[in-house]
């Protein structure tokens, strides 16, 4: 049986590998954007026949219940790759653009995860969300990105909160997932791995976390981070 996956924000980077890399993997894969500009790149990846494109904003009230209306029921992977580096310095920062990353970082990806908690696959689905090391309040040693790493840390605070609902209870996994330090337009052109590397490694530990019924933070290659 072909297996569905939901990629939401694919348009580059680490979303736009994970629907290559799904699509070579044989999966009928669902890809958001935030405008069609954002599609062609999409469009032209091996096996494209079995992608269906939708344009989200996850801060957008509005998008995501259309989208939620729109999905095939179930899916059996959700991955919400979503969110922004936001302001250095929550000293400098304005109100609006700590309020910025708050919406595009922490309560539009969480609220797109609950819209669609209930349409994920029972027992062996999962549901994960694009986190950071960052995030880890026992790992930051250096300091520094304090509200990007804040926006993180929330984060995988509502990821466990939402995981104790009805995940649980329908057997749903649900991952936080590190990437790795990549080069993408985020990470630069210093980071450790490629593109290609974190979006195997994030496959197969998708794949190996299928029926584990749990809530795990974990990295590319499958490592735990302390929370």
């Amino acid at each position: 049986m072909t297996q569905t996956i939901l990629i939401v924000g694919a348009s580059r980077g680490l979303g736009l590998g994970l629907v290559a890399e799904h699509l070579k993997r044989g999966f009928d894969v669902i890809a958001t954007v935030r405008k069609t500009g954002d599609e062609p790149a999409l469009k032209a990846l091996p096996g494209s026949d079995r992608l269906t494109i939708h344009h989200l904003d996850v801060t957008s009230d509005a998008d995501i219940a259309r989208l939620a209306a729109a999905l095939p029921d179930p899916i059996d992977v959700v991955f919400i790759n979503a969110g922004i580096s936001g302001p250095k310095s929550v000293v400098a920062a304005t109100a609006d653009e700590l309020n910025a990353a708050m919406q595009a970082n922490v309560f539009g990806p969480i609220r797109l995860a609950h819209a669609l908690a209930d349409r994920v696959r029972e027992q062996t689905g999962v549901l994960a969300l694009m986190s950071s090391i960052m995030g880890s309040i026992a790992e930051n040693t250096s300091g520094g990105m304090e509200v990007y790493r804040a926006t993180k840390t929330a984060q995988n605070s509502f990821a466990r909160s939402l995981w104790l609902g009805s995940p649980r209870a329908r057997g749903v996994t649900v991952l936080s997932v590190h990437p790795g330090w990549v080069k993408t337009d985020m990470g630069g052109a210093g980071a450790d791995i490629d593109v290609d590397t974190s979006v195997s490694g994030i496959a197969d530990q998708l794949k190996a976390h299928a029926g584990s019924h749990a809530h795990r933070f974990i990295d590319y290659s499958g490592r735990e981070i302390a929370w």
